[in-house]
């Protein structure tokens, strides 16, 4: 396979969607590439190899850090997110199992103007933080973010990108428990609280009354796994079928991997 460039690579991603069948992703590749000789013939894993090493965008991290690292623990005992709203952000990724886990990438294309926002939401739900950046910008972003806050970094190192542990990630001891419960739905609420009929705000009233901030955490951690275990199941169980940068299409959405891939 011809080895693309940046542009090259950015192009292909600009056109690409798992929606897209075989023969329309085809039409795209032999534009962008000027070139005819190209068939169906995995066309997708075209696709994905050459934007995944060539375009370190977020989506790219995220497919290849979920990739190495997403899919050691079995959907009973680890549970992975995509995009999970949290107060005014939306965190990359979020993991939880007897605890929880926000990871947030930043690219080399990306801006640092929203990150102590982030920060600042991310710390009243989540136990544990974790910032993932480009290698040289480790020493740029450890002071803009809380001190317990794990760094990730990541590089290209041949045609392999390379995750490392820069900073671990240890317990902030920030969490609000009543921003947690207002993260969760009235049907999540309603399964933990046995009075019947009472508003949303009644029964975060309730739990707050009745529990204590640890407990609180548990029931975030438990109906938070509950709610997306099934999602995060059938991605993890057809994961060698999924090309890494459909992970998150097939997370949302559960379809057939035959009826998609056409």
């Amino acid at each position: 396979m011809k080895r693309l460039g940046t542009d090259e690579a950015r192009r292909l991603f600009d056109v690409y969607s798992p929606l897209k069948t075989n023969q329309q992703l085809l039409k795209h590749y032999q534009s962008i590439l000027n070139h005819e000789s190209y068939d169906e013939t995995g066309i997708r894993d075209r696709y994905n190899e050459a934007i995944m090493r060539e375009f370190l965008n977020e989506a790219v991290i995220k497919a290849s850090f979920i990739k190495k690292h997403g899919f050691k623990e079995s959907p009973e005992v680890t549970v992975l997110i995509f995009e999970l709203n949290t107060g005014s952000s939306r965190a990359d990724l979020c993991t939880f199992n007897g605890t929880s886990t926000v990871f947030e990438i930043k690219t080399a294309y990306d801006s640092y103007q929203r990150l102590k926002t982030q920060m600042d939401d991310y710390s009243k739900a989540y136990e544990h933080m974790n910032l993932i950046v480009p290698r040289e910008h480790a020493d740029r972003v450890k002071d803009m973010i809380f001190d317990q806050t794990g760094i990730i970094t990541y590089e290209r190192i041949g045609n392999r990108l390379n995750f490392d542990t820069y900073r671990k990630a240890v317990s902030h001891g920030q969490i609000d428990p009543e921003y947690q419960l207002r993260q969760l739905n009235k049907k999540q609420l309603s399964s933990v609280v046995a009075i019947k009929g009472l508003t949303r705000e009644e029964m975060i009233a309730h739990l707050l009354s009745i529990h204590n901030k640890e407990t609180i955490n548990q029931i975030f951690i438990r109906l938070m796994k509950d709610k997306y275990e099934k999602r995060w199941s059938y991605l993890y169980d057809h994961r060698k079928d999924i090309k890494p940068l459909d992970y998150q299409w097939f997370f949302k959405n559960n379809l057939s991997v035959e009826t998609v891939y056409v």
